[in-house]
């Protein structure tokens, strides 16, 4: 009950603190406006306009939720340590695991509120459009935020060990193998299959599939929460494909919440 208390009090803090931060109302104003300007794509567009505000939105969605998880992931762990402040918070004594996991719960509501409310600003679009607000756009919006849960537990991860920059750039390279590694996959065997006899990567190319199988397999398949293009064609996924995915993405994030907190634990704050 302690450690639910004291997770608890972190998870309120950071939430405050977060908001409080002016990095998250930029980005937020900014896929707003974004999500707005669609409109104008969409008349521009050979597509139709609702396919466009659809498909960009949810897109928008995804990347400006990928620079919160980034900045405020990243940011509020690295400011304790600078600051000294976290011997403060560890001295009370507050457990470097209810730390870190309220820290991630706090920074995971601020991600959720902002899905939420730019999921809302698409709905509002779409109605200004007379388009429609069907099942697979909220499917849609639902994944996304499960994906950035995945990407906010990487920089908290990331953030307990490294600076601020190098946390970003792992975690930001963690959302782009998470949504390429399926597709590089895929290019490596079809390259293998129809490589000339003879050939470097007729010779090799099975140990090269083996290891873009092994990172396809060990980093996360964020690929699979992007539901922009079903979102924009209205095609519903199935029940068992949504809840699979919810597991998934909690499973994954509490697997790398773990690993930072043994790190976190060993952790020696000069």
């Amino acid at each position: 009950m302690l450690f639910l208390r004291e997770t608890y009090l972190i998870a309120l803090n950071s939430f405050r603190e977060a908001v409080r931060d002016k990095i998250p109302y930029v980005v937020l104003l900014s896929a707003i406006a974004l999500a707005a300007f669609s409109v104008l794509l969409g008349e521009w567009s050979v597509f139709d306009r609702e396919f466009v505000v659809k498909s960009v939105t949810v897109s928008i969605i995804s990347i400006s939720g990928l620079f919160i998880a980034l900045f405020a992931g990243v940011g509020q762990v690295q400011k304790e340590i600078q600051k000294k402040t976290i011997h403060t918070l560890l001295a009370k004594p507050v457990s470097r695991e209810a730390f870190l996991f309220g820290k991630y719960i706090g920074l995971l509501i601020l991600i959720a509120l902002h899905v939420i409310l730019i999921s809302l600003t698409l709905f509002f679009v779409l109605w200004a459009i007379d388009g429609s607000i069907s099942v697979p756009v909220v499917q849609a919006c639902y994944l996304v935020f499960w994906e950035l849960a995945i990407v906010l537990a990487f920089a908290v991860l990331f953030s307990t060990y490294s600076s601020a920059l190098i946390s970003s750039i792992f975690s930001f390279g963690i959302y782009l193998i998470g949504h390429l590694s399926n597709q590089i996959l895929k290019e490596v065997y079809f390259a293998y299959r129809i490589s000339e006899e003879g050939s470097f990567l007729h010779s090799h190319g099975k140990l090269v599939y083996d290891i873009a199988k092994g990172i396809h397999y060990i980093f996360p398949n964020l690929f699979k929460f992007n539901a922009s293009m079903q979102a924009a064609h209205s095609i519903t996924l199935e029940s068992s494909y949504i809840i699979w995915n919810s597991l998934y993405a909690l499973g994954y994030s509490s697997i790398v919440l773990c690993l930072a907190a043994l790190l976190f634990r060993k952790k020696d704050f000069v």
